[in-house]
């Protein structure tokens, strides 16, 4: 039965999230538009790129591939990762042992290997800010959160491996240390953003002044897409406006953001389809997964275990292959 995947990272999610602090409630990562639009694929165990209609553009060569951010997508060959364009051309040789993905045009990267410390190069694959960091988000507005591991956390880490526990800091493209952003690191300035944010295990919104727009009420809550916000209250996802009245009322297992008009949402026992705004379905539940959204018109989702893709009548653009 599809249930149960959903079910359980609901149920995850809804005890781990509280436990994040303020600083560390951020909106997820933001996949950037790229012309052509381009989607990773996997042909027997390799990665590459096909366009909106299903057909390959990048052949699939690579270990592993990330989506185009900022123009340029991370890739592995020989256990290294490297960037491309989106024509396929190798922008950047692949060195790295770990790399994050480019905002701002920069991307944070570790050298060699796994324990090595975090930094950040720019599109020529140029050092811009010397390793230095246990952890680096990606860059935005022109500023990073960067974190420093605690002694006490890694000498936990060593005895019950329960992870690291960082201190964090924010740095400039420069790498020089600066306030931190208020409201939040990740606030975008644009007009009537609503921030999530979280006081007492439950989450709200701040509008770009950094004062309380949204009451917190909610166990998840997740940054605002075209006008409305995936939350989580007793359990149940639904959407609210940006006035924290319910559009949609809390009644689906899990929810993903509106992207392209739609929304990816668990559908009890048939698994995953897709609403419009007004709640109906318009693609049936039949996914055991949706990752993220519509994007140009193409959504992944998983199928049998494997991921495809389907254009916004749920017909399949690149079938489900492992």
């Amino acid at each position: 039965m599809i249930r149960s995947p959903a079910t359980l990272v609901a149920t995850v999610l809804t005890i781990l999230i509280p436990l994040a602090t303020f600083a560390q409630v951020l909106p997820p990562p933001q996949v950037d538009p790229v012309a052509p639009p381009l989607f990773v694929v996997t042909v027997k165990g390799n990665e590459g790129f096909i366009d909106h209609e299903g057909k390959i553009v990048i052949e699939t060569t690579f270990e592993k591939a990330y989506p185009f951010t900022d123009g340029l997508a991370a890739v592995k060959k020989n256990d290294k990762w490297g960037f491309i364009d989106t024509t396929g051309r190798v922008v950047i040789e692949p060195r790295f042992a770990m790399v994050g993905l480019f905002s701002d045009g920069l991307a944070s990267f570790r050298d060699r290997r796994f324990t090595d410390p975090w930094g950040y190069i720019d599109k020529t694959g140029k050092v811009v800010i010397e390793p230095q960091f246990d952890a680096a988000a990606d860059f935005r507005s022109g500023v990073a959160q960067v974190g420093f591991a605690t002694l006490k956390g890694k000498l936990l880490s060593a005895i019950a491996d329960t992870g690291l526990e960082y201190n964090y800091k924010f740095i400039d493209r420069t790498g020089k240390f600066v306030p931190a952003p208020s409201p939040l690191h990740y606030a975008t300035g644009e007009p009537g953003e609503l921030i999530p944010f979280r006081k007492d295990d439950v989450a709200g919104y701040l509008d770009a002044k950094g004062e309380v727009a949204i009451q917190p009420q909610f166990q998840v809550a997740s940054a605002f897409s075209e006008g409305l916000a995936c939350v989580c209250k007793e359990g149940l996802f639904g959407y609210i406006d940006t006035r924290g009245e319910w559009v949609l009322p809390p009644r689906f297992q899990y929810a993903n953001d509106f992207a392209d008009g739609l929304a990816g949402v668990a559908l009890g026992e048939n698994g995953w389809g897709f609403i419009d705004r007004t709640g109906k379905e318009v693609i049936p539940g039949r996914f055991a997964w949706v990752y993220g959204g519509f994007r140009h018109g193409v959504a992944e989702v998983a199928f049998d275990r494997k991921r495809g893709y389907i254009n916004k009548k749920g017909d399949w653009v690149w079938r489900p292959s492992e």
